[in-house]
């Protein structure tokens, strides 16, 4: 990501609505999955770091974030300064031997237009993990959705719940939920994306750059975060969502 990309996503990962509810999400449905205490975990593209937090409630023995970037890194020591930080580049080996891991996650990190090959990435997870180990992953969801923040990012591509579930399988990890998640922002991304390829008036700015690269009002974010809460527990208690601007599914590596 560029830069300043990296900077907007630390300054708000710990209290955007967004970033809170799928983090409670995947921390449920890791849970329901049956997480051992003491565990490994390895969380790819970390970022800045807000979700290196994610496996404490787990009690691990180890978490170790990788990233490319070495401003994400620097960022993330000042918010997990227990967590092990490491540099890599994930189109290449994990620098880990087989079976090393009890559970990794990847956040948004796949659909980077610098990641080469998806299933070579998700074999390279399978192989870090242990027989029975957790896999959890989240992704941008739907082409027609790309929007400025896609941009913002470095990301050139959206995938559908069937991309994940195929890459998992070619790895050998078993599929165990899919969804997909925010399901009210579906309409809302697909109405601004209107808006804008209207033509061009004298009141060129109307307010439709993406509300995820906007300042939020406070009450809005609590109100948001309250509804993608709701949503996040449905999800993590089974329920299967069919649209979303974002899809989570979670695998397991057989005996």
């Amino acid at each position: 990501m560029r830069p300043e990309t990296y900077q907007m996503l630390a300054d708000r990962e710990d209290t955007y609505w967004w970033h809170v509810a799928r983090r409670a999400m995947s921390a449920e449905l890791l849970s329901r999955c049956g997480i051992p205490s003491r565990s490994r975990w390895l969380d790819l593209g970390c970022g800045p770091g807000g979700n290196l937090n994610l496996s404490k409630p787990f009690a691990p023995s180890l978490t170790v974030g990788i990233d490319i970037s070495p401003l994400a890194l620097s960022i993330a020591r000042s918010k997990k300064p227990d967590a092990r930080l490491i540099q890599a580049d994930l189109n290449t080996a994990l620098p880990f031997g087989d079976a090393a891991f009890d559970v990794v996650t990847v956040f948004n990190v796949l659909y980077h237009d610098w990641i080469r090959d998806e299933q070579s990435t998700i074999s390279e997870i399978a192989r870090v993990l242990r027989p029975g180990g957790m896999f959890l992953i989240t992704e941008p969801a739907f082409g027609v959705l790309a929007r400025e923040m896609d941009a913002a990012a470095m990301g050139r591509r959206r995938y559908r719940l069937a991309d994940v579930f195929r890459w998992c399988n070619g790895a050998h990890l078993l599929p165990r939920r899919g969804s997909y998640f925010t399901s009210f922002g579906f309409p809302l991304i697909l109405a601004m994306k209107m808006i804008k390829a209207l033509p061009k008036t004298s009141h060129d700015d109307v307010g439709t750059q993406a509300l995820d690269m906007k300042p939020i009002n406070p009450r809005l974010n609590r109100i948001l975060r309250r509804i993608a809460g709701y949503e996040a527990c449905a999800i993590a208690w089974g329920m299967r969502v069919p649209l979303g601007t974002t899809l989570v599914c979670v695998a397991k590596k057989g005996l």
